[in-house]
């Protein structure tokens, strides 16, 4: 991702604010899948640790 790293935080954390949503909720997105949500969530989730913890989100957000 080519972005200021002000910008860049701030859209990782909206990307991890929507697959937890995602994968918490059938009804936000009926035709994708929950597990690949909740691998997608996984993978920024252990990618940017330190974001997740400021928005409050933890390894266990996906599942509600």
């Amino acid at each position: 991702m080519h972005a200021r790293p002000q910008d860049k935080e701030i859209l990782l954390a909206h990307k991890l604010q929507k697959w937890a949503r995602i994968a918490r909720y059938e009804y936000v997105e009926p035709n994708y899948p929950r597990a690949k949500a909740r691998k997608n969530y996984w993978r920024l989730y252990h990618r940017y640790p330190e974001i997740a913890a400021r928005i409050g989100l933890h390894e266990w957000s996906v599942y509600g």
